[in-house]
């Protein structure tokens, strides 16, 4: 048994196992739950800004519109893996004044999201394949739920778990039925360094300024972060792939997202960065040599780009670690004692702000472990240190696999894993770290890709054997009067 009740074998026994009424209550739920929290934004926003700017369009101009919306969703929808690209996207640019929209974007792309899950599965009948890891997300939502009986705020717990169950939820399933094959994965890992670079871009507006480079939506994490995350998979899917003349015309690629990686600020992001780039050289040998290259390039053009002197005086902090921490230190710490404090049940689902001296900056502990285990006990902490841990060994396998690390995404994978992993120990809170809960499935897709490609080239190998046998048993049966065969015998 490898999955929840599912064989990665794609066996007919398997496949009757997820019926089409369980199908329907998965979606019923996501549709609900994504449904309610969105109907309800839009009919706030739309009240405030909706009609305002209604009248202002002409029929004409909003006939369009819609109609290229129309267009565009159902794109996005036949090519689910880019809508889900834009999901983890979204969110570094909604807060541009220039989008303002009567509905929240998030919420609007994981709507699009969960239309394309639906297509596939109803349309397509493409089966939901869950691995048996997933079951460690079991006491997690178990205490989740639970805690809600002794949560010292019991709206705030509810908004907690329904983020997670309708719009974190969507990373963590959707990419078992949406990446159907390597192309759609990669597909899906272009869309995101694009995005990426697209805001590295937009930041250089900031070049020669006094403020640290930030984001569209205003901040300088998510500049780091998005810089971060598209150089690792350039670094990572795409050099392996290429000779050394081709690497380097990426080189002014890589300048951009350095010079915003740089320009943000963001420490996590640039030491993750550097670390995930020097693991990947170790794992691809001649990527070493553009270690050397385009370090040496990127040093002497660093004087000549005028990245703000804040974002070099925020980043020297990395000297001395106690004042890198800052209050996240106190915040560790208050996790810390939270947790020893509640081991078994917690102080109930986002309790830890309502307990916590000051609500509004001490929101949450900036370590997902203690987070957890704060609010929701020692079981459900320990569940996700086990889903990690049996990601880790899943992309570790894989790449010990001569076959398998072939494949440029499996690098790129750890990769990402390390970086999403340490972002969650310094960083984020259950519902922020949406793209680590993404990433921990993808060594678990990977393994069912590899698994229905290896058992289809297998039978293809078969074919040609079968083929031989059937033609020379079936000759003699055939033949005509003069003892020659005759065309229908082959």
């Amino acid at each position: 048994m490898d999955g929840l009740g599912l064989h990665d074998t794609y066996s007919e026994a398997a496949t009757r196992r997820w019926t089409l009424p369980r199908l329907a209550g998965l979606a019923a739920l996501f549709l609900l739950g994504c449904g309610t929290v969105l109907l309800a934004e839009f009919l706030q926003r739309l009240e405030s800004q909706g009609f305002e700017l209604i009248a202002r369009i002409s029929p004409l101009k909003l006939f369009c519109v819609i109609a290229v919306g129309v267009v565009l969703v159902w794109l996005l929808i036949r090519y689910s893996e880019v809508a889900l690209a834009l999901f983890f996207l979204v969110g570094l640019v909604k807060g541009d004044p220039r989008l303002a929209s009567p509905v929240d974007l998030t919420l609007l792309v994981g709507a699009v999201v969960q239309l394309g899950l639906f297509y596939r599965l109803f349309i397509k009948r493409q089966v939901l394949r869950l691995p048996q890891e997933y079951l460690f997300y079991v006491p997690i939502l178990a205490m989740m739920i639970l805690s809600l009986l002794y949560a010292p705020d019991l709206s705030g717990g509810l908004d907690k778990l329904l983020r997670f169950v309708c719009l974190t939820s969507i990373g963590i399933i959707a990419p078992f039925t949406l990446f159907d094959n390597f192309d759609r994965m990669r597909r899906f890992f272009v869309t995101l360094a694009l995005g990426g670079l697209g805001v590295a871009i937009n930041s250089f507006a900031m070049l020669g300024g006094e403020d640290r480079m930030v984001s569209p939506s205003g901040l300088n994490t998510e500049l780091g972060a998005a810089s971060a995350v598209a150089l690792i998979i350039i670094w990572g899917m795409i050099f392996p792939r290429l000779s050394l003349g081709k690497r380097m015309l990426f080189y002014p690629v890589l300048g951009v997202l350095g010079v915003a990686l740089v320009g943000s600020g963001g420490r996590f992001a640039n030491v993750s960065a550097v670390l995930c780039i020097l693991i990947g050289a170790i794992l691809c040998r001649k990527l070493l040599l553009d270690v050397l290259i385009a370090g040496a390039l990127g040093l002497l053009a660093l004087p000549f780009v005028q990245i703000p002197a804040a974002s070099f005086e925020y980043l020297a902090s990395l000297i001395h670690p106690s004042q890198a921490m800052g209050t996240r230190d106190d915040l560790i710490r208050l996790g810390a004692q939270m947790f020893s404090q509640h081991p078994l049940l917690g102080v109930g689902v986002s309790g830890f702000r309502y307990l916590s001296p000051n609500p509004l900056t001490y929101n949450y502990p900036h370590n997902l472990f203690l987070e957890i285990g704060s609010e929701m006990g020692i079981l459900p902490a320990f569940a996700f240190l086990g889903l990690a841990l049996c990601a880790f060994l899943e992309i570790i396998r894989q790449l010990r696999d001569p076959l398998s690390r072939q494949n440029s995404l499996v690098p790129t994978v750890f990769l990402l894993l390390i970086y999403v992993f340490l972002d969650a120990m310094v960083s984020g809170d259950i519902n922020d770290l949406r793209f680590m809960w993404f990433v921990f499935g993808l060594p678990f897709v990977m393994r069912g890709l590899a698994s229905t490609s290896g058992t289809l080239a297998r039978a293809l190998r078969k074919v040609p054997r079968v083929l031989d046998m059937s033609i020379a048993g079936a000759a003699p049966l055939s033949s005509n009067s003069q003892g020659m065969p005759s065309s229908a015998g082959l």
